[in-house]
């Protein structure tokens, strides 16, 4: 993905000519709109179908706070837990962005994938992938339990100490940079063409 491959698109649903001339993902737009008009105080929104995003979305159920970098998603996360197939109508949209409450911004689609969101490009996709590395440790911590290893939940009153101190935007958009700094250096760039 390029970003001369992004396509600019406004709420009334028409392309506009300052980005990328060609077809839009439907869903995406049912998605994204109605977040954006449920939640003015957002920039972006990441949505992604990731491997271990997805295969803990089955479950239905939100990550525990079982590692230190997860508990920025505390009282940050919530479950969609309806899954209404592929997004193709308003009211789908409207469901997911109504899950997200009016300050969450992560949410778990049950059976589809992660959705984040941020006041920041950079914060919405340093939250996706976030959580897509909790999810991936929460799947390991559950084969472990399931073989007798007891899971060692963080406490609230620390989850929430955690959350407080690392949930700050700013903060999770200077956590973002190293890894674009990185992302330009392997790409040499080439995403920002």
């Amino acid at each position: 993905m390029t970003k001369s491959k992004l396509v600019l698109m406004g709420p009334d649903g028409f392309v506009s000519p300052h980005g990328a001339q060609t077809t839009v993902n439907v869903a995406g737009y049912y998605i994204h709109t109605a977040i954006h008009k449920a939640r003015p105080d957002i920039v972006a929104a990441a949505h992604c179908h990731s491997i271990y995003g997805k295969t803990w979305s089955v479950f239905g159920k939100p990550i525990e706070c079982l590692q230190q970098d997860g508990c920025m998603f505390y009282e940050n996360l919530s479950v969609y837990e309806n899954y209404g197939g592929v997004v193709l109508a308003e009211h789908e949209g409207n469901n997911i962005a109504a899950a997200l409450g009016p300050k969450n911004k992560a949410c778990i689609l049950q059976n589809h994938g992660l959705l984040t969101l941020g006041n920041t490009v950079d914060e919405a996709i340093y939250l996706f992938g976030l959580l897509e590395k909790q999810c991936q440790l929460q799947l390991l911590a559950e084969a472990a339990a399931a073989n007798g290893i007891p899971k060692k939940i963080i406490s609230d009153e620390d989850a929430a100490y955690n959350a407080e101190t690392e949930g700050d935007p700013e903060f999770v958009y200077f956590n973002f940079q190293p890894e674009y700094d990185l992302l330009l250096e392997e790409t040499n760039g080439a995403f920002l063409k």
